[in-house]
């Protein structure tokens, strides 16, 4: 039996639960509570590394089955943290979600445009703006070069 299997994390054991500890499902419910969607439950201990939140596991009862993971409550500062990265995160579920009305915002700020007025970085800018969150050229063009490619020469500059 490999000790690491099992905590890879090295986490602390301890008897019970301390205050201030939620367990996995607690953790969830919790997360969801403040709009940050989890997919995985698998995928937790990870996703609590990923995000500086701390663990650490409790002894169950009888001898079968995995050492459960506790984990400490996020404050508020640690749950803006985690909205912001999983935002320009275009992997995460939030991210997701975000990356279909960029590339919506994208195709929206193109066609309102007069000719030769915007270009790929403008663009950016306009939709980071609108949405709060980080867009670069290189989405508006894969956007554009994708849905608009005979109309590029609406564009200031051809790249």
């Amino acid at each position: 039996y490999n000790s690491m299997e099992s905590n890879p994390y090295n986490l602390k054991v301890l008897e019970e639960k301390p205050s201030g500890y939620l367990t996995a499902e607690e953790f969830v419910d919790f997360l969801k509570k403040h709009k940050i969607p989890v997919k995985r439950m698998d995928n937790l201990p990870r996703f609590a590394d990923s995000n500086n939140i701390e663990m650490k596991k409790i002894i169950r009862d009888g001898s079968y089955g995995s050492v459960p993971t506790i984990y400490k409550t996020p404050n508020s500062a640690q749950i803006r943290n985690i909205l912001e990265s999983m935002k320009n995160n275009n992997n995460s579920v939030l991210g997701k979600e975000l990356l279909k009305k960029k590339k919506e915002k994208v195709l929206e700020i193109f066609d309102k445009a007069e000719d030769r007025k915007e270009t790929r970085t403008s663009i950016a800018d306009k939709v980071a703006k609108s949405l709060g969150v980080n867009c670069n050229r290189k989405l508006v063009r894969a956007v554009l070069d994708a849905k608009r490619s005979s109309k590029l020469e609406k564009l200031k500059k051809i790249s």
